[in-house]
């Protein structure tokens, strides 16, 4: 039997619009509206992705979406703003039940002819805002260009009810423009006039991931829920095809967060609102422009054919947590191999930075993706059977255990070479030597480069005109292979 669908209930109190903001809401509603009542006459995928040359997109894109999902056999889900039902065709040849909903009725009636076939999809016209369903009624909640529709105060609301609305360990997927419309810088492509305002938000990639983490919801039942956010990277058809790295998507699972604090809705606001934004604007400050990284002067000359091979794959690994102005430049390993390079990130502010410089640049063999840890990004790449031909690393040793590291080898290939370079307090040879070894690494060979490492640190402090940071009393290049 499929879940009881949209009852008349109110919302968690932590969700409720205040009395007196109801009629602004209400007013920006119908901004988004109007904005899209413009597209409705002709309900395709042109429509759709507000995008002249979207047949040519269209299909990989929503491949690229899809083939990130959960598995949905047996399990039931909702597609919220899913306009004409690009994604809802293919979530209904494998969910159990589904729930299409969009406010534009022209875009659900095209949705419910394309679907006809399928008996197991229920159609609502409605506002994603409004939308009500019970209480662990679904295990995924769909959404893929709907925050951006939403005003600040609406996101917080929407995922504090999908929360509400997911069964344990169900999903949520979100997909976003982020910083710039889908068409970036190749203006004739847009279906945006000109001549119209445009009242769609362009938010910070680390703005979603931030909030997604933050959240946290109080069921009826006093226990507390959270968002387990698996991964975040660009879908990978618009950088091919628009060379465009902002197009963003997320995967989160809700899961139990007993002990945890509920803020007030207000603070979570707040957060997602004013300070985080302002705090991604310090460090884009601090980031963007960054020509050079001082790891450059070390690794560049341990890194040859022999551990990078032309045309192979490189998984690099930089936490920062010992500096943000230390990581490797993939962009520099890209240029010199010719070879294509998965960059994990585990911070959201540097995570957007460097998006912003992939969209610089625009190298298509250079992509970013946003973990965690380093085992959600080895589950990430297991989970696509993927493998790659050598390892490069910032404070891998440093910021995870021989288990941890360990797991990185399932997804390097047997002959992997690895180069990794290494802050300690103390130079102990032995101890790094038996913790490559425990973790399946073999032919290593260790070098203390504190001296050349102070000496890059300081000459990028000079030409970048940054402040001092910390620099580490010793460090050490380890080069290793499988």
């Amino acid at each position: 039997m499929p879940p009881t669908i949209p009852e008349q209930q109110p919302l968690h109190h932590a969700v409720l619009i205040e009395e007196e903001n109801i009629m602004l809401t209400e007013v920006k509603r119908d901004n988004f509206k109007s904005f899209w009542d413009k597209y409705s006459d002709k309900p395709d995928n042109a429509a759709m992705m507000l995008n002249h040359n979207a047949e040519d997109l269209e299909a990989a894109d929503r491949a690229d979406i899809l083939q990130s999902l959960p598995n949905l056999k047996d399990k039931d889900a909702v597609d919220v703003g899913a306009g004409i039902g690009r994604f809802t065709t293919v979530l209904a040849e494998t969910a159990r039940w589904v729930l299409s909903t969009d406010f534009i009725e022209s875009f659900i009636k095209k949705n419910q002819e394309r679907n006809a076939h399928h008996g197991n999809i229920h159609y609502q016209v409605g506002d994603a805002v409004n939308l009500k369903m019970k209480n662990g009624s679904v295990d995924l909640v769909f959404t893929n260009w709907l925050m951006m529709y939403l005003s600040d105060k609406e996101v917080v609301q929407f995922l504090m009810s999908a929360m509400r609305w997911l069964r344990p360990n169900g999903y949520i997927h979100l997909r976003e423009s982020c910083s710039e419309p889908s068409t970036g810088r190749a203006k004739s492509n847009t279906m945006h006039s000109n001549a119209d305002s445009n009242p769609t938000h362009y938010r910070f990639s680390s703005l979603y991931i931030k909030l997604l983490k933050e959240l946290r919801y109080r069921d009826p039942e006093g226990k507390v829920w959270r968002f387990d956010v698996q991964w975040s990277c660009s879908v990978p058809t618009y950088i091919k095809r628009m060379q465009n790295w902002r197009q963003i998507h997320w995967l989160t699972k809700k899961v139990p967060a007993d002990g945890d604090e509920v803020k007030p809705f207000e603070e979570y606001l707040e957060l997602f609102s004013n300070t985080w934004k302002q705090e991604q604007l310090g460090w884009d400050a601090q980031l963007d422009g960054e020509k050079s990284m001082w790891t450059d002067r070390i690794l560049a000359p341990a890194i040859n054919p022999t551990v990078v091979a032309q045309q192979s794959t490189v998984f690099v690994y930089t936490p920062r947590k010992i500096s943000p102005f230390t990581h490797v430049n993939s962009h520099l390993l890209a240029e010199k191999f010719t070879c294509n390079v998965w960059n994990v990130e585990v911070n959201p502010w540097f995570y957007r930075t460097s998006i912003t410089k992939a969209n610089t640049l625009r190298d298509q063999r250079v992509r970013f993706g946003w973990n965690e840890t380093l085992s959600s990004s080895v589950d990430y790449w297991r989970q696509r059977q993927g493998e790659f031909n050598s390892l490069v690393a910032t404070e891998l040793l440093a910021t995870n255990s021989v288990e941890e590291i360990k797991e990185l080898t399932s997804i390097l290939h047997p002959e992997a070479r690895a180069v990794l370079l290494e802050p300690v307090e103390e130079v102990d040879e032995k101890s790094v030597r038996k913790t490559l070894t425990d973790a399946g690494f073999k032919n290593i060979s260790i070098k203390e480069v504190t001296k050349e490492a102070h000496e890059a640190q300081s000459e990028y402090l000079k030409v970048h005109e940054k402040p001092d940071f910390p620099v580490g009393k010793h460090w050490l290049l380890i080069e290793a292979s499988l």
